[in-house]
């Protein structure tokens, strides 16, 4: 399920200290600080979910999105996905927290022993030289699925590959998502380079790259609407695929031989970006942009589809034109 507010719609919300100026929500004037909270969204039963917002930031101001889910009748306390501001200075989730209803991760919260989430409330947090929001989301494992629409079984072009072992920066092997994310950046025209992008999803709480929700938010600095979705099945992504859209795809690997083609093993996590569907000899495979390669020229590879589903886990980045709707 996906339950996303943006722009006009924000001002359905309780706004304090804060005003509608045209597409986004800012702090009123003479204010240095002020709040958006959501009506309590009641939601299909979900399992876990995560959080993603779009916004307008400097070095001065912050924003900073906190969550709170119902289970089982009772409220979690609101768990905050850090304090977002550009120039790298923003600060996520440090350590993985754990509560009765919950456990708490960079990118998700999952809702404990078999239990269920039914409900969803935020409040986001306005500080400083007037920070600017234009989108808040958020996406969970509940719901039905979509069925497939349009021709999928097409090769995206003009996708730039971008290896990141080849790309000479200091954190070469664990600067997967900031990579994917410049290569669909670059798609939409965006003037980036990914030193730029590094600098901007680093998360200085915990110094890490890839976290889901700091990489789009980094893309909605960028002025593009993007927000994390979890995806009941394959069908979503290749619904993308038909429309033109790459998407940024979060995969598992514990072991190398899950992959066929794959240059390691990636048991914390990778991603890469998924730029198409073909089927040869009788057999489908997903094309994709994968930034872990010895050189540009080897980003772009074929795994089989049944493999790579098995070690995909379910999530996408959605990065697309702020007209785009």
């Amino acid at each position: 399920m996906d339950w996303i507010c943006e722009k006009g719609a924000l001002s359905e919300n309780i706004l304090h200290n804060l005003q509608i100026n045209n597409d986004y929500v800012e702090l009123k004037e003479n204010h240095e600080e002020g709040y958006l909270e959501t009506p309590i969204i009641e939601t299909e039963r979900f399992t876990e979910i995560t959080p993603s917002w779009n916004s307008k930031t400097n070095i001065d101001s912050s924003v900073e999105l906190l969550i709170r889910i119902r289970a089982e009748n009772k409220w979690t306390p609101y768990i905050s996905y850090g304090v977002w501001s550009t120039n790298g200075n923003n600060i996520g989730i440090k350590e993985r927290e754990s509560h009765d209803l919950m456990k708490v991760t960079s990118d998700r919260i999952f809702v404990k022993d078999e239990k269920f989430g039914d409900a969803v409330h935020i409040k986001v947090v306005f500080k400083g030289n007037n920070p600017k929001l234009t989108l808040i989301a958020f996406s969970t494992d509940g719901g039905e699925d979509e069925a497939v629409e349009g021709s999928y079984l097409r090769i995206l072009e003009n996708i730039p590959l971008i290896s990141q072992l080849a790309s000479g920066h200091k954190d070469a092997r664990v600067i997967c998502s900031p990579t994917s994310l410049t290569m669909a950046l670059k798609f939409h025209g965006k003037n980036v380079d990914l030193d730029q992008v590094a600098r901007g999803t680093l998360d200085s709480g915990n110094g890490a790259y890839g976290n889901w929700p700091q990489n789009v938010a980094m893309a909605g600095e960028l002025g593009m609407r993007a927000y994390t979705k979890r995806c009941k099945s394959i069908n979503p992504v290749k619904n993308f695929i038909a429309k033109g859209i790459p998407v940024v795809a979060s995969v598992c690997v514990q072991d190398k031989e899950q992959l066929s083609g794959a240059i390691s093993a990636f048991p914390h996590g990778h991603l890469m970006v998924v730029v198409g569907f073909e089927i040869k000899d009788g057999t489908e495979y997903i094309v994709v942009n994968d930034p872990a390669a010895n050189s540009d020229a080897e980003v772009r590879k074929s795994y089989l589809l049944d493999e790579w589903v098995k070690v995909w886990r379910h999530y996408v980045y959605i990065v697309t034109p702020d007209v785009e709707k």
